[in-house]
């Protein structure tokens, strides 16, 4: 079964309609990111979220002022995206694309979003694409934000909620890496790994970065 029917079944199966809210290092800093606008808007501010699944993070977004675009590998994750945007009546750009090479899952130093242009911020969150984030540098506008945050490889025990398979987790400073990889020079706003506290009451151990290209 490849990566397309496997996710396009989870999700036709309910898989996290449980967790409708946005991300929490997303909704903790909404209001630090960039803003057009001298009114808080992000009206003019393009935004990118990356394998988006049913668009929460995407909607939050554009609920927000951000002219959002979503890409997910699954049909039916953007299926329910769509419907729930329409729902709150909010507007977001859905686009089904698998952002990983077919051989080996991997990104093989590929641009998969070379056609995209530029945008004012661009979210990864909890979907591991080795050398993707290097890429992502590329698409940031003079001043633009990269937010990611992934699930941490930890000898924490079963305590710890998340994919088992370490390959689907990053080293501390793996995120950190990349993008100093990538030809755009930039600051650091935040850098994390650890422990935190998911709405559920449930621990994740995760890697956080927040970079700003530099103007």
């Amino acid at each position: 079964m490849d990566d397309r029917t496997r996710w396009d079944a989870r999700y036709r199966n309910g898989a996290y309609a449980e967790r409708p809210w946005p991300s929490t290092f997303l909704e903790q800093n909404i209001v630090a990111l960039p803003s057009s606008g001298g009114d808080g808007s992000h009206g003019h501010d393009k935004a990118l979220d990356l394998a988006c699944g049913a668009g929460r993070n995407s909607v939050f977004l554009a609920q927000h002022g951000f002219t959002t675009q979503g890409i997910d590998i699954s049909a039916a994750a953007i299926a329910a995206g769509s419907a729930y945007a329409c729902q709150v009546k909010t507007k977001v750009a859905w686009r089904c694309q698998n952002l990983l090479e077919q051989t080996g899952g991997k990104n093989l130093g590929r641009d998969p979003i070379h056609d995209l242009g530029h945008f004012q911020l661009i979210i990864l969150f909890r979907f591991v694409a080795p050398g993707l984030l290097t890429h992502l540098m590329d698409h940031l506008l003079p001043g633009g934000h990269l937010m990611v945050e992934e699930h941490l490889q930890h000898d924490l025990g079963e305590q710890i909620v998340g994919p088992r398979n370490p390959d689907f987790r990053v080293a501390p400073n793996a995120l950190l890496g990349e993008v100093e990889a990538a030809s755009q020079s930039f600051d650091v706003i935040e850098h994390f790994a650890g422990l935190v506290a998911e709405p559920s009451g449930e621990k994740a151990a995760v890697s956080r970065l927040w970079v700003q290209r530099h103007l």
